[in-house]
């Protein structure tokens, strides 16, 4: 696997975050939904958002354990 660059690395933290507040806004709206129809579809965009965090989050650490951390 090759090694990142400064940039990709702050795409990653970039993208990392956007997944992280999305799910965190899609777990506080569901709570504060009435209809439970409604309630679900927050609840699985969250878990969509949840995984899409674990995944890039998996990710970086094997990026991390494969370079032994370094930078190109």
């Amino acid at each position: 696997m090759k090694n990142l660059s400064t940039k990709e690395l702050n795409y990653l933290n970039d993208f990392l975050s956007w997944e992280l507040l999305s799910c965190k806004k899609c777990y506080q709206y569901a709570n504060q939904e009435i209809n439970t129809a409604h309630q679900k579809v927050f609840f699985d965009a969250a878990r969509t958002h949840q995984q899409n965090y674990t995944n890039l989050l998996s990710y970086v650490e094997q990026v991390n354990k494969t370079t032994g951390g370094q930078l190109n």
